[in-house]
């Protein structure tokens, strides 16, 4: 096991009941040039959660023992809140392993090494819990966290970009006749889930709002989506008669409207350029739509249907030796 300074003055664990809202507070703060519809809607139900899950929260439970992703430390100043970092522990899809979000320092206290503290604990908590792997994300612009998670043996994963359809952007895409769109066939399920798994493989799935397996057309999962007040419509692209992408389109009364698209490296230019507009009809609110994507793939593509990018955020992870 490393050597943490424990820092018993300042680092405490979060409690759920008296810390969401300064939490909140400090997260709005920090990262209030990038919030989208998407993140103010994350930061109300930060705020609310005491409320909301009132009957949920018990005291001293821990990211191990509730399912409630407000857990972590912060960092305590003359009674105040400075410093954030939200600590989860990853149930769907992957064992042992914890994902690190709100790493959040205000700015008059910026720059005394409280990132750096807070990210010594959450590793320390992870390696006293036995955990095996620790993932997180980090803006592509923001070089300054990017070399304190190197210094503590992060490494990249991968990159993706966030787009999202501004209506009023200049679209040059020209319509490929050779290109057929259908409403998604029950044949073209295993190839799209191929797609997607390999799109978003289980390191990354377990932090999007997309479970591959209720894509799949039948009766259980479009019961699920009725009960649930989910929309779900799915498309494909062929060329030739052979199929070369798809797209399902999610609604869930949320800030955004979710776009999953499944193809290949090989065609994803054709498929894109095919599927989206055919989306874009199918919606009122095609101002909502967005979709994630692995960062460089397609960009002028994109860029020709009216799509600009939101963000592009660098996964980091780190391995934990067994003792």
């Amino acid at each position: 096991m490393i050597d943490v300074p424990m820092n018993e003055t300042h680092i405490r664990p979060v409690r759920l009941r008296s810390d969401l809202g300064q939490i909140a507070d400090l997260i709005e703060i920090c990262f209030a040039p990038y919030l989208d519809a998407e993140g103010r809607d994350y930061i109300r139900h930060i705020r609310n959660a005491p409320r909301d899950y009132a009957g949920y929260i018990l005291d001293n439970s821990t990211p191990e023992s509730s399912h409630l992703p407000f857990h972590g430390y912060v960092w305590i100043e003359n009674n105040r809140i400075v410093g954030n970092l939200t600590l989860i522990y990853i149930r769907r899809y992957l064992k042992q392993a914890y994902f690190v979000a709100n790493v959040a320092v205000h700015p008059d206290y910026r720059g005394r090494g409280i990132a750096r503290s807070l990210t010594d604990r959450a590793i320390e908590h992870v390696i006293r819990h036995k955990g095996n792997a620790i993932y997180l994300q980090v803006r592509s612009e923001n070089t300054i966290a990017q070399n304190l998670y190197s210094t503590h043996g992060f490494t990249e994963m991968t990159r993706r970009t966030q787009w999202i359809y501004r209506p009023g952007q200049d679209q040059k895409s020209v319509v490929n006749h050779e290109i057929k769109v259908t409403s998604r066939k029950k044949g073209d399920w295993e190839q799209q889930k191929d797609w997607l798994r390999s799109l978003f493989p289980p390191e990354l799935a377990w932090n999007f709002s997309l479970q591959i397996e209720k894509l799949e057309p039948i009766f259980l999962n479009g019961f699920d989506q009725f009960l649930n007040g989910i929309y779900q419509r799915s498309w494909s692209a062929y060329e030739n008669n052979r199929l070369i992408g798809t797209a399902t389109l999610i609604k869930r009364g949320e800030p955004i409207d979710n776009i999953w698209l499944g193809t290949s490296p090989l065609w994803e230019d054709k498929a894109i350029t095919s599927l989206i507009p055919v989306v874009l009809k199918h919606t009122l609110t095609p101002h909502r739509l967005s979709l994630n994507y692995p960062a460089g793939r397609a960009v002028e593509t994109f860029h020709s249907l009216g799509m600009v990018e939101t963000n592009t955020l660098i996964w980091m992870k780190r391995l934990i030796e067994t003792q």
